[in-house]
């Protein structure tokens, strides 16, 4: 995530150039559905809070502070939006989708076994990534898919970057657990 790239685009909104927040939805629009996604399951509900986070986003974009990542602003509105929901629906989220990019997740590996075995080592880490908490959940999907810093986590789930060190390492050491004692079962 580009910050000058992204603080200039938003220079250039505040400065009139509306048509500029294309390129900032267009960049930002799968993350924030993403997120969506994973709170409610549903593809209309996802896109419909995805648009209302992008919207609100927009007006109040004059809150927007240029020397921080824009997209930590825009995802905390997002996780905001989302707790509103879960509030609301009266129950907690239990979905995780990621769509890694395939090549990643084979390293360039041209041996189909290799690539088979990786594949369902990924599927068993993402099934019990579905166990974490909703919170671990998150901060570790703004870590390790989203390559975010810890200063930028704790902006977007409203947290003190102590809290943010914390949960990351809280959500690693579970997500292990769970991976032990799921092979002991298997």
């Amino acid at each position: 995530m580009n910050v000058p790239e992204d603080s200039r685009i938003v220079g250039e909104v505040l400065g009139g150039d509306v048509n500029a927040y294309a390129l900032l939805v267009k960049k930002y629009q799968k993350p924030i559905y993403n997120l969506m996604h994973r709170v409610t399951g549903s593809e209309d509900l996802s896109l419909e809070m995805s648009q209302a986070t992008l919207v609100r986003a927009y007006e109040k974009l004059e809150r927007f502070d240029p020397a921080k990542s824009f997209f930590s602003w825009l995802y905390a509105i997002g996780m905001n939006l989302a707790r509103d929901y879960l509030r609301k629906a009266g129950r907690e989220a239990h979905l995780f989708e990621c769509n890694f990019d395939e090549s990643n997740a084979v390293d360039g590996n041209p041996n189909p076994v290799t690539q088979v075995e990786r594949k369902l080592e990924m599927a068993h880490v993402l099934k019990a990534m579905e166990k974490l908490p909703f919170d671990q959940r998150e901060a570790l999907i703004l870590r390790f898919r989203e390559d975010l810093s810890m200063k930028d986590i704790a902006r977007a789930l409203s947290i003190s970057v102590s809290g943010a060190k914390m949960r990351v390492h809280r959500a690693l050491k579970e997500l292990r657990r769970i991976l032990r004692k799921d092979r002991r079962v298997s």
